[in-house]
């Protein structure tokens, strides 16, 4: 079934609100010689990766509505229009399909494609949850992630036999502290979102933890924030069936 949702640009003309803290959005600096593309929309189609067939699927989408995800029901191939400025996250969880998550800027051009390519299960897949984030430097999962941490409940409660090995990432260009500082705090946010998945009633049992440090970063030299951030997340792997 082939769904097209088209949201009217003044639907999603919003103010944002002067406390920071209470937004999922965040925007790109526009330099002054910059040319703006004033209507650009985003196109979104969810495949089988295996087979290269379209599938329906909900798909979440953060940062078109500075306070909430946006969810789309039994989407195959829908196109709205978005901000050029505002980075974004499209998720989306399948049941007998590992959870997809992508957090981007779009491209700047009239259209951005986005296609959210669903792998079947299997043993070793990885993915990034970059919306699980914490306070500073601290391990206390800050309150803005809990949208990311219901997308992996459900993901885990759709698929009951699945167990998963929760990954935790810091980031550490230049090495001013020991490799044991940085895995031990990356394995400390690992098991704090390990603990929230079990009080949320996820069985202990299928989530092991990993702290991998400042090894895997995705950015080795990162020179601008977004970059540093990318390199603090949380990824899960499929573990077992």
């Amino acid at each position: 079934m082939k769904l097209r949702i088209l949201l009217s640009t003044s639907a999603l003309t919003l103010l944002l609100c002067g406390n920071v803290q209470a937004q999922f959005v965040q925007e790109r600096a526009i330099s002054p010689n910059e040319v703006i593309i004033e209507e650009q929309t985003m196109h979104i189609r969810v495949f089988d990766a295996a087979t290269r067939k379209s599938i329906p699927g909900t798909v979440n989408v953060k940062g078109l509505n500075p306070r909430k995800t946006i969810v789309m029901e039994n989407v195959t191939d829908t196109i709205f229009p978005i901000r050029t400025y505002r980075l974004y996250t499209v998720s989306c969880v399948i049941p007998g399909y590992m959870m997809y998550a992508q957090k981007f800027w779009p491209d700047e051009a009239e259209r951005h494609f986005q296609l959210v390519n669903m792998q079947p299960l299997a043993v070793g897949l990885k993915t990034d949850i970059r919306d699980i984030t914490f306070l500073g430097a601290k391990t206390e999962i800050y309150h803005k992630s809990k949208p990311a941490l219901d997308e992996l409940i459900e993901f885990l409660t759709v698929n009951p036999t699945v167990s998963i090995s929760v990954i935790g990432h810091v980031n550490g260009p230049d090495n001013s502290q020991t490799f044991e500082f940085y895995e031990e705090a990356s394995y400390n946010r690992a098991a704090a979102v390990r603990e929230y998945l079990v009080s949320s009633g996820i069985d202990g049992s299928r989530l092991s933890v990993r702290g991998a440090g400042n090894t895997e970063m995705i950015y080795p030299d990162p020179i601008t924030e977004w970059q540093n951030e990318a390199n603090r997340r949380i990824e899960i792997e499929i573990t077992s069936l």
